[in-house]
């Protein structure tokens, strides 16, 4: 077998985060169905083209191995759809090609943001209108974002995320780090009414984005341990040169500590897992690498007793991809669920609407499981713009 081509779709627009979808044919008729990297430049993918044209679909190992750092990023998306055709030959689902299922159905966590959805516009704009008028935006109220969390734990999650590092006005400086007496209140203000508006039982997380310094986010860990949080993610921006600093904040906190999203290849997760930097990682699907890397990722956090929780804001694609792999990891919490205001990602694919009660069931069809609904797909592509090329 042989690949014969690779094409992509168009951007699907920013309500859609500009995802874009990639299809690989091969002589034998088998098409394995991906995801390309929004935002990427052309001139890559005619690269990644020419390095994959003529290849052996079957033998992922290699094109894995040549384009995990020759192409950083970017191959996950090839990966899932080389999987996907493997299957299809075979004639079995994908988890088994990982030594079979642990599970059947994916427990998904849905991130929330705040008492609306989080969308990149929204956002800069809300963090301009509070810089001019001074006034909080009302979705960023406590009793907002307790509305919301009643309302996705109402739909059937047992686990759901918001962000605290929201546009205030009671932020001191646009560059500084560190956190005045307000806004921290206003933290702590959020977090404790959404556990009480779900109760002790329904698990939750939190997410700072290492927006603050080492200070103020060690404090913000230890006014919640009374909250009994999942996790408490990505407190300080350590991943720009000091993971000794995430390892300090780790060991005087009993909140949990979750991190990951923006390291690639299971080598750069290696510092974080060893030093015990954090409890429970969050490799990011197609960022990460694709699924041998995820693998990888979860066997050497399962050898220091940790859990993992992907990080995931791609298609819904990459979602069921990330399905078989999460089926097959013994040390798998949750999966990130971040697309709940975005119409296409529940009636893109075949099976539609596949979460239900907050879990995400993995098919049993050869491959992933699931083919592109292209009709739903095309109402999204630019005007006159083709599907494919």
């Amino acid at each position: 077998m042989k690949i014969t081509d690779i094409k992509i779709t168009p951007p699907l627009g920013p309500i859609n985060r500009d995802w874009r979808l990639m299809k690989i044919s091969t002589d034998e008729g088998i098409e394995g169905l991906g995801e390309w990297a929004p935002g990427v430049a052309e001139e890559r993918f005619e690269k990644l083209k020419r390095a994959l044209v003529g290849r052996d679909p079957l033998n992922i190992n290699a094109i894995h191995h040549d384009l995990l750092w020759g192409m950083q990023g970017l191959g996950a998306g090839v990966e899932i759809a080389l999987w996907d055709i493997k299957g299809k030959k075979l004639g079995v689902p994908v988890h088994s090609l990982f030594g079979g299922r642990l599970r059947g159905n994916i427990r998904m966590y849905c991130d929330c943001h705040a008492g609306s959805f989080w969308t990149a516009e929204d956002y800069s704009r809300r963090w301009l209108e509070v810089r001019k008028s001074g006034n909080l935006d009302p979705v960023y109220e406590p009793e907002a974002c307790a509305a919301m969390a009643e309302r996705i734990v109402g739909e059937g999650f047992t686990a759901i995320k918001f962000d605290v590092d929201l546009p205030n006005p009671w932020k001191k400086d646009t560059y500084d780090r560190s956190i005045g007496r307000r806004e921290h209140r206003h933290i702590i203000d959020i977090i404790e009414a959404v556990r009480g508006a779900v109760g002790p039982y329904v698990d939750l997380a939190v997410d700072l984005h290492g927006s603050f310094n080492m200070v103020d986010a060690l404090r913000i860990c230890r006014d919640v341990e009374h909250l009994d949080l999942l996790w408490l993610e990505d407190p300080i921006r350590w991943e720009w040169g000091n993971v000794d600093a995430l390892a300090k904040i780790c060991m005087q906190t009993e909140t949990p500590i979750c991190t990951g999203e923006v390291l690639y290849g299971a080598k750069l997760h290696r510092e974080l897992v060893v030093k015990q930097a954090c409890d429970l990682l969050e490799p990011d699907i197609p960022r990460s690498g694709g699924a041998i890397e995820i693998r990888r990722i979860a066997e050497m956090a399962d050898m220091y007793h940790m859990s993992i929780a992907p990080h995931n804001m791609a298609s819904a694609v990459t979602a069921i991809a990330a399905a078989h792999i999460c089926s097959t990891v013994p040390n798998f919490l949750a999966l990130e669920y971040h697309s709940h205001n975005i119409p296409l990602w529940s009636t893109m694919l075949s099976a539609k609407y596949p979460i239900k009660e907050g879990y995400m069931s993995v098919p049993d069809a050869p491959g992933i499981g699931v083919e592109l609904d292209e009709h739903a797909v095309r109402e999204h592509l630019p005007r006159d713009a083709l599907m494919w090329s």
